[in-house]
């Protein structure tokens, strides 16, 4: 949810998408978020993303919800985890972020993996750009490439 607002940032998303092509085809599907002006709004503004997050999710994708109450991996548990997901067939995956105010519980409870980067709270931004760093990542682990060490 959100757009990109720093450059730097938005180099570094662009960077990563490049880096991941040889791996495997990366898009990423950028959602206006909703304006936040009351915190007490928090579960309405959830639930109106939650209905522009899920119109666009395939049917067919499997799902990780990124949330900070999710399963936290090191980079080599992630790269075990996508290379499984590989070997059992899974073709199509969406990974899921949500706005300021995180996603609803109808898209953690129905997603098939619930994922924290980090017990830190990020803005959706970096998340984005640590998000594809780690596929990249775990790709390259994966492949046997020289990247992690």
């Amino acid at each position: 949810m959100g757009r990109t607002r720093e450059r730097f940032i938005q180099d570094g998303i662009e960077k990563y998408l490049r880096y991941l092509k040889p791996y495997a085809p990366a898009e990423l599907k950028v959602l206006r978020e909703e304006k936040v002006e009351d915190l007490r709004d928090a579960p309405r503004i959830r639930k109106l993303e939650a209905a522009k997050i899920t119109k666009t999710i395939s049917p067919s994708a499997y799902v990780v919800a990124l949330d900070e109450r999710g399963r936290e991996f090191t980079s080599h548990e992630f790269a075990a985890f996508m290379d499984k997901a590989l070997e059992n067939g899974i073709r199509e995956m969406s990974f899921v972020l949500g706005g300021a105010m995180g996603l609803d519980e109808s898209v953690t409870g129905k997603a098939d993996t619930v994922l924290a980067l980090s017990r830190w709270t990020l803005t959706h931004e970096m998340a984005r750009l640590v998000l594809l760093e780690q596929l990249y990542r775990a790709f390259t682990i994966i492949k046997g490439r020289t990247y992690h060490y």
